[in-house]
């Protein structure tokens, strides 16, 4: 499960911030296959929230980088987790 923040405070117009949801939802769904498979053969689920904090309205591209190293970064903490304690804990 996945939901996306994008400030009120730095993006006044209600387009903008449905315009950069819309990037960061898509480009999740584009590497959330892999992702959860990773996961799952760990018997493990995972619920994040993203909260854009750029001050401008990034490109795709930009975004579904971001998003790629932000969820190996998420891997690696998981993965290390599960070599310190052995079992997948409870909080990730």
């Amino acid at each position: 499960m996945m939901a996306v923040s994008v400030p009120k405070r730095l993006f006044k117009r209600a387009v903008d911030r449905n315009l950069l949801k819309r990037r960061i939802r898509e480009a999740y769904r584009l590497r959330k296959p892999d992702f959860y498979s990773d996961l799952g053969s760990k018997s493990i689920w995972i619920q994040m929230v993203i909260q854009y904090r750029g001050r401008s309205i990034a490109d795709y591209q930009t975004i579904e980088e971001s998003l790629g190293r932000a969820l190996g970064k998420v891997m690696k903490s998981v993965s290390a987790r599960l070599s310190d304690d052995g079992a997948p804990s409870q909080s990730v």
